[in-house]
């Protein structure tokens, strides 16, 4: 099923059944997929969550239009299970079965999944966990965006708080369920725990590790971050985009060896003289005065030619490629890290490969997406319960 030069993947033979259909649930099931594990999409009959999701193709009807969905699903089967009785027989030996319940409300117990898989973990991944007085709130991405305190310092100082958009969010708790899994599927494997077991993962706690400078600071007794503006941090300067005459380039300067040798590639003799501006914190005290200096600099360059020629002076430079220009980037080519998927009715997408590169076995390069309920007379048949 998975298009792999080198036979199966690392995870061969490992079944996950996921019976949320969320961004979360959907690339924690990718990452398994990726590596070879059998990930059936339990969906109800009109499609799961995900599949309502933007971007739609047009003149693609639902519930195949979301290329959201294509992302997260490739090689992944697509199941629409009956009745719980067929969900149990499905489940017969799986290692993980994933859900998005907090409390008991469940769509598969923890004493149903031993029923039928003595070692299986029961993972849930929800919004805020299965404790807490917020246990039961409704959540987004940008709920757990502002829990975390991340976009507080993000924006103009006397504005709101920027909101990135999209998934990020439950993308980084997909990755944290992936790993916490793998974690608890290995302590099995060595004897360390036994029987089944739930694993809990907030994509609220998930996303803390996104304000690990905030928490030190409060720890040390100083006071929070205060929002300067956009492209503007404590402790580095210059760090933002800068607009150039064919695009956008990417700046992060932070040593005194990077300011010096910024200072070579735009020519600024005089700046890299002071003293002052050795330390980040003092450049950022006159960044009104020195970004202006910047910008003019900049805007008569190419953004690629200074990112080239800053890179070989060891300045943290690069351009900002526009979503169509990003496939063409260099070192996505070279290291494959887009892969084509097919879809029956989307055609051929070319989407980002596995984040991890395994040696000796490779995660799949692509593969194929199910339609809705494509698998689910031969997953029937196969767990003993075909209608």
């Amino acid at each position: 099923m998975s298009p792999r030069k080198d036979g199966p993947g690392a995870l061969h033979g490992i079944k996950v059944i996921d019976l949320a259909g969320t961004v979360a649930t959907g690339y924690c099931g990718k990452l398994f997929a990726d590596q070879g594990a059998d990930v059936l999409l339990v969906e109800p009959p009109e499609g799961c969550p995900t599949r309502r999701l933007p971007p739609f193709a047009t003149g693609v009807p639902a519930p195949e239009a979301s290329g959201m969905h294509a992302y997260l699903s490739a090689n992944k089967r697509s199941v629409v299970c009956p009745d719980h009785a067929a969900l149990i027989a499905l489940a017969e030996g799986a290692a993980l079965v994933i859900d998005d319940r907090p409390g008991r409300d469940r769509p598969l117990t923890l004493g149903e999944l031993e029923s039928c898989s003595a070692d299986g973990v029961l993972l849930s991944i929800t919004w805020f966990g299965q404790t807490g007085p917020y246990r039961d709130y409704a959540g987004s991405d940008g709920v757990c965006q502002a829990l975390t305190s991340q976009i507080d310092w993000l924006g103009e100082p006397d504005g709101p708080p920027v909101i990135p958009g999209g998934y990020q969010a439950q993308i980084i708790a997909g990755m944290t369920a992936f790993v916490g899994s793998m974690g608890q599927i290995l302590a099995r494997e060595l004897g360390n725990v036994s029987g089944p077991g739930h694993l809990d993962v907030s994509v609220l706690e998930s996303n803390l590790c996104f304000s690990e400078i905030e928490a030190l600071r409060g720890f040390a007794g100083k006071p929070t971050r205060e929002r300067l503006g956009v492209n503007r941090f404590r402790a580095t300067y210059p760090l933002g985009i800068y607009p150039c005459r064919d695009g956008w380039l990417g700046v992060t300067v932070l040593t005194p060896s990077q300011w010096n040798a910024f200072c070579e590639l735009l020519g600024f003799d005089d700046l890299a003289g002071v003293e002052r501006y050795q330390q980040s914190l003092e450049r950022l005290q006159d960044a009104d005065e020195l970004d202006v200096r910047i910008q003019v600099r900049v805007s008569r360059e190419s953004a690629a030619d200074l990112a080239k020629r800053g890179q070989a002076l060891r300045v943290p430079l690069t351009v900002v490629p526009t979503m169509d220009q990003i496939f063409d980037v260099d070192q996505f080519v070279e290291r494959a890290a887009f892969a084509d998927v097919t879809h029956p009715d989307l055609g051929t997408l070319r989407l980002p490969a596995s984040p991890f590169r395994l040696y000796a076995m490779p995660a799949a390069q692509g593969g194929a997406v199910a339609r809705l309920g494509a698998d689910t007379e031969a997953a029937l048949r196969q767990a003993g319960c075909a209608s």
